[in-house]
């Protein structure tokens, strides 16, 4: 976000997007899970040849730290990790389907704005990487009035975040899904520990929505960025 300096109402929009969409996804995760967020007491992945470590309660926070830090160095981010389910049951899909309708519907009810305040339908039209233009404040985003600029921004953030639950990365919802259903395997028990248990996973997410890739785009943020080309140009 910080890359949208040069255009403070994309920024704002991006901002309250951002805080809006997290806050909702999780609160909704949250309310579908029940009304307390419990963490496994058994069941819980165990390092091989090791016990498996009391698992941190919750942060009350409906905010991440290192995913608010990633949303402000790249223009998206996550929020904490969605609610696991109690004894030996694993985790199923609810989580990241709460995400994807939040987000999605946050994205589509701002692109529905922007177009409703007067926005150029041709700035949605580029050729290629129009998330990465908006999160980053591009001066095509001139021409816009305040208004489209903030709605661009709102419906943008929600786009892109919702696309980045799609990653299979722990902790984000589909990381957590798949790696959490692995053959218990030695191998593959090991790894899903250190990505489920530990985090390897927000380390990974971190170094591949921040690190620039020969001094291009991250590679994240560039795979996120060609997912939504093809939504924003059907609209």
């Amino acid at each position: 976000m910080i890359f949208a300096l040069r255009q403070p109402a994309v920024l704002l929009g991006l901002v309250v997007g951002f805080v809006l969409g997290i806050a909702a996804v999780t609160s909704a995760q949250r309310a579908v899970a029940g009304s307390r967020w419990r963490p496994r007491r058994r069941g819980a992945l165990r390092p091989l040849g090791g016990s498996a470590r009391r698992p941190r309660r919750p942060a009350s926070t409906l905010l991440d730290p290192y995913g608010v830090a990633c949303a402000v160095v790249s223009g998206v981010g996550w929020g904490p990790r969605p609610p696991a389910p109690t004894g030996l049951r694993k985790p199923g899909p609810g989580p990241l389907v709460v995400a994807l309708l939040v987000h999605g519907s946050l994205a589509a009810a701002g692109l529905a704005a922007y177009l409703a305040a007067g926005g150029h339908k041709q700035v949605l039209t580029v050729p290629t990487d129009v998330l990465f233009l908006v999160v980053h404040g591009s001066p095509l985003l001139s021409g816009e009035s305040v208004v489209a600029q903030m709605l661009l921004g709102f419906a943008m953030v929600n786009l892109g975040c919702g696309l980045l639950r799609l990653i299979p990365i722990p902790p984000l919802e589909m990381g957590v899904l798949l790696w959490s259903r692995l053959p218990r395997s030695p191998g593959s028990r090991r790894l899903a520990y250190h990505l489920l248990e530990e985090p390897w996973g927000v380390a990974v997410l971190i170094v591949l929505l921040l690190l620039p890739l020969a001094g291009q785009q991250p590679l994240l943020l560039k795979v996120l960025s060609a997912l939504a080309d093809p939504i924003v140009h059907a609209l």
